[in-house]
């Protein structure tokens, strides 16, 4: 019988890791949209810039081929979680359940950096690569350089906790232990 209070009945259900990394990466979606939509406000309010047709065609289609992305992440996040993380029977015992939330924290983690990393980047290498240098001078570009090298350390950064969560975890499982005892 679950226990009833206020009125209401409340049943205690826990995330397994698979739903919890499926959650993640919906507000992963969320949160890229989000930005896309900030970054598509910015191009707009810098018309000067976006003359050239191709240049317009070439924004048109990488926000065409992010969204198409998003919408597959948005749709299949379960079968992202499945090849991500172990399945949950290869679980030996129910002590370790821990340690998967701690590799999916991390995952969750590397996932943030990641995704915060993209549009900067992509914003970046649109104006030094596809936009007139002529537009901007020379310390703007020095700035936007070292700017897109920072995005590049944090993606890379992102992408290492993502797909390097267990080998992270068993790393920092394994510095903890080995110390004097």
């Amino acid at each position: 019988m679950v226990p009833r209070s206020a009125g209401y009945w409340h049943v205690r259900r826990l995330m397994t890791p698979h739903q919890a990394l499926a959650l993640g990466v919906r507000l992963f979606v969320i949160w890229t949209a989000l930005s896309m939509a900030r970054e598509l406000t910015a191009l707009l309010n810098s018309r000067h810039l976006l003359d050239d047709s191709p240049m317009l065609t070439l924004f048109v289609g990488w926000y065409v081929l992010l969204a198409l992305v998003l919408l597959v992440l948005w749709f299949f996040p379960k079968s992202i979680a499945r090849g991500l993380l172990p399945a949950a029977g290869d679980a030996a015992t129910p002590a370790l359940s821990y340690q998967m939330w701690f590799t999916l924290g991390i995952m969750l983690l590397g996932l943030w950096f990641a995704v915060s990393a993209v549009t900067p980047l992509l914003r970046n290498l649109s104006v030094l690569f596809v936009f007139r240098p002529e537009l901007i001078n020379s310390e703007e570009v020095r700035t936007l350089r070292v700017g897109t090298l920072y995005y590049v350390a944090e993606l890379v950064l992102g992408l290492c906790l993502v797909f390097g969560a267990t080998g992270i975890r068993k790393l920092i499982l394994w510095v903890r232990h080995a110390g004097p005892g």
